[in-house]
């Protein structure tokens, strides 16, 4: 009994201890690096300077994005992020979710239902993409963290 006591006191530590380091990971910014076009399945980097983004996480829990349309003037909008383990039993190349919600600024969320909030991917890659709107056609963006 004390055998199984330890241990599932080593497991509880060791989560803790990877979940802060994804949290750590996170923090930082992060910049598009390549998008995704749904009615034809293509990925793309060529167009990038033409259309900015990025994301910049702090370690409060907030988080700061900003996108600059070719034309357009550069817009920001800001909120408050919360992480969410992918389960174990995923077969996808996820490895953490991240929620944001924006409180503040431009209207220049990616989705398609609310208009508060966005769902972002960290990868196993270490790339975070966000493909919130392409169930409704809309483009995907993947981000490389600076």
């Amino acid at each position: 009994m004390k055998k199984l006591l330890f241990f599932c006191s080593l497991m509880m530590f060791f989560s803790c201890d990877k979940e802060k380091s994804e949290e750590n990971f996170i923090v930082g910014d992060w910049t598009l690096v390549e998008i995704y076009n749904p009615w034809t399945g293509t990925s793309s980097s060529e167009n990038l300077s033409d259309f900015f983004q990025t994301y910049q996480f702090m370690s409060d829990g907030t988080f700061k994005k900003t996108r600059k349309s070719e034309g357009e003037e550069l817009k920001e909008a800001t909120g408050v992020y919360t992480l969410e383990d992918v389960p174990l039993y995923s077969s996808s190349d996820a490895k953490l979710f991240i929620y944001l919600t924006f409180t503040a600024g431009d209207d220049i969320y990616n989705n398609c239902g609310d208009p508060d909030e966005e769902l972002l991917t960290l990868r196993f890659s270490n790339k975070l993409s966000n493909f919130s709107a392409t169930p409704c056609d809309g483009a995907g963006y993947t981000f490389e963290k600076d």
